[in-house]
């Protein structure tokens, strides 16, 4: 017995038919897996440029708001600078105004020294003369009982 002779032409039998298929079945997954992974992979890469582009955002707003405060400084240390002066100005106006009513006080107190003790002598005067006064109205009434009574 003598087997056929093969065909030339290329055979499909069952186990071409599962190689081929299976070969295919996992090209066409890893084809899948591999545009599964490189939209991810995308979809990451815009995340991250959309993270970093707010983060750009705000740091430059961060860096106005700063650049804001910074020029907010000068003013400030000379508002500063100035309520300090004021602030020694009413001092030494203070202190004047202390040093001039120490004048005021010390001027009126020699004056009320002088005056009580021109009230006091002139106290002392009076009392003198309200003693002499006293004796003259005594001498006087005594001198006049003692002086004869005389009728015309």
């Amino acid at each position: 017995m003598q087997l056929p002779e093969r065909s030339k032409r290329f055979e499909w039998n069952f186990n071409t038919l599962v190689v081929v298929g299976g070969l295919s079945f996992a090209t066409a997954a890893n084809i899948a897996v591999a545009a599964i992974s490189w939209n991810d992979t995308k979809r990451d890469i815009q995340d991250i440029q959309d993270k970093l582009k707010s983060e750009t955002d705000r740091g430059i707003k961060a860096d106005i708001d700063l650049n804001k405060a910074v020029a907010d400084i000068a003013p400030l240390t000379f508002q500063t600078t100035r309520a300090i002066e004021g602030v020694a100005e009413n001092k030494k106006g203070i202190e004047a105004s202390n040093a001039r009513i120490d004048r005021v006080v010390e001027s009126l107190g020699g004056k009320l020294d002088t005056a009580i003790e021109s009230i006091n002598k002139v106290a002392t005067r009076v009392e003198v003369l309200s003693s002499k006064l006293d004796d003259a109205q005594t001498r006087a009434n005594k001198t006049l009982w003692r002086t004869p009574i005389m009728r015309p």
